[in-house]
């Protein structure tokens, strides 16, 4: 039996700015929804432009950099796991909605990448390596090329 994989990877931009939630703990998470663009061909042959609007959810150090370093507008690709929530609302009804948990991100706007690599005044510079989400322990380094 084949095994089950969640992997999401989307390029898009951020529809606003990230919103920071900490926690009492000293942990963070940021959200913000990522507009994705398709295109289709209607019955009439004209090509249709719709936007998607993905849900995400960034948490841990990441959160941190997403707050400092990503706007409306900023193009990023994300590396992450959907995942399902579920809530009843007000009225009693059950309610799901699926997020994309991130793994990793990319600043792929060259103004991003440039603010990250060299400190402004008030901000730390920040290692975009080690700043990044959290690496899974069973990754292996030892790649034979």
């Amino acid at each position: 039996m084949a095994r089950n994989t969640n992997t999401v990877i989307l390029i898009g931009h951020l529809g606003g700015d990230p919103e920071i939630r900490q926690f009492q703990n000293g942990g963070q998470i940021a959200t913000f929804n990522l507009a994705i663009g398709d295109d289709y061909r209607d019955k009439q042959g004209n090509t249709v432009k719709r936007t998607h609007w993905i849900p995400i959810v960034v948490h841990g150090n990441s959160a941190d950099v997403a707050r400092q370093y990503l706007q409306k507008g900023s193009k990023i690709c994300v590396t992450g796991k959907l995942a399902q929530e579920s809530w009843q609302d007000q009225n009693g009804n059950n309610r799901t909605a699926l997020k994309v948990a991130t793994q990793s991100f990319e600043m792929l706007d060259s103004k991003a990448r440039n603010e990250m690599q060299q400190p402004t005044k008030g901000k730390e510079k920040i290692d975009p390596l080690s700043a990044m989400a959290e690496q899974d322990d069973s990754f292996d380094d030892n790649i034979p090329f």
